[in-house]
């Protein structure tokens, strides 16, 4: 076979196979992005392969190969990209946000028939409000994930969110600084609270339990644990807030000082009914306050944010939907910055 002949062949058999790999690729459906973690992930055709509902990136076969690209919640136009955070929430008719996807009972990738946690419920009533709709960019502030500080610099900091949910106030918070942050006015006050197992008598402070001989369990590390022992109270303490709480389903103690929130998701989890010993109050130094934080430029938004937070403070309606959630309701504490 000549040399002519071959390079025929050959440039047939490209051709061909061109045109093999179209029809192929044609089969493939266009790509639907679903935006997690700062990230949006590609849905791909794959065989035996089911899309999950609620995401999880430790069981989640397309996270784990790496489809992990950025971008914004939504299309944000050209023409409002440069805009205020409160001139492009007016011309889109959103407010884009960003949020912790493992943060219940705040906020959570959930089910269609789950609620979807107390801030995206207050964002909504917000959103509502202006006539607006809302979109949520699912970010991780996780200590092993890097943090508040990397979820700043994944999402809000790439203009993909104006407003970041669910943060705790401390007095400790160098990550807003950092990242050019202000937080807005709280909105709902948080505490580590006293949970018993039905035998302990009603304490409005853990000094009423002094003389009892009550055993209460507390986390390590924290004032509770010097707070019980100046008082004379027995104590065990448990280096994990979720085994405080199995210390008393053991009943290894007869109270615990937990974090408020963690008693629904201790309830949600297993299966049991905790609840705050009734009228109980966090001290300073072992109670905080719950904000947002948009970009400390973003003044006009903020108040917005600010005025809502008033309005529903004022009339319940923040009260009703942390009630909801089985979370112990405290308004925002006096002292503001959580000491």
């Amino acid at each position: 076979m000549s040399l002519i002949e071959k390079c025929v062949r050959a440039t047939a058999l490209f051709l061909a196979l061109v045109a093999l790999t179209g029809e192929a690729w044609s089969a493939v459906p266009e790509l639907d992005i679903e935006y997690v973690i700062g990230n949006p992930r590609p849905r791909v055709a794959e065989i035996g392969y089911k899309e999950p509902e609620t995401f999880d990136p430790f069981t989640d076969r397309l996270y784990q190969g790496g489809f992990r690209y950025g971008g914004p919640p939504v299309e944000i136009p050209q023409e409002v990209r440069y805009l205020s955070a409160i001139g492009r929430a007016t011309a889109m008719k959103r407010i884009l946000a960003c949020a912790d996807a493992w943060y219940y009972p705040f906020s959570h990738t959930a089910v269609k028939t789950e609620p979807p946690g107390i801030d995206i419920e207050i964002l909504s009533r917000i959103a509502q409000k202006q006539g607006w709709e809302f979109s949520v960019m699912w970010a991780n502030t996780g200590v092993y994930r890097g943090g508040v500080n990397l979820a700043f610099r994944q999402t809000i900091n790439r203009g993909f969110c104006d407003v970041f949910l669910g943060l705790v106030i401390t007095g400790e918070d160098d990550h807003m600084e950092k990242n050019a942050m202000a937080f807005t006015r709280p909105y709902i006050g948080i505490g580590f609270v006293l949970v018993s197992n039905g035998k302990v008598p009603k304490a409005r402070t853990l000094a009423d339990l002094k003389g009892t001989g009550i055993k209460v369990g507390v986390p390590a590390y924290t004032p509770m644990y010097d707070n019980a022992v100046s008082l004379g109270i027995p104590v065990v303490t448990y280096f994990q807030n979720n085994r405080v709480i199995d210390g008393l389903l053991r009943k290894e103690v007869d109270a615990i000082m937990v974090w408020g929130p963690s008693i629904p998701v201790a309830n949600r989890d297993k299966n049991v009914e905790l609840k705050m010993s009734a009228g109980f109050q966090p001290m300073p130094g072992q109670r905080y306050n719950g904000a947002w934080a948009v970009k400390a430029k973003e003044t006009d938004f903020k108040k917005l944010i600010d005025d809502s937070f008033a309005e529903m403070l004022a009339n319940g309606e923040i009260q009703a939907i942390v009630e909801k959630y089985d979370v112990p309701w405290f308004p925002p504490f006096p002292e503001g910055q959580g000491n």
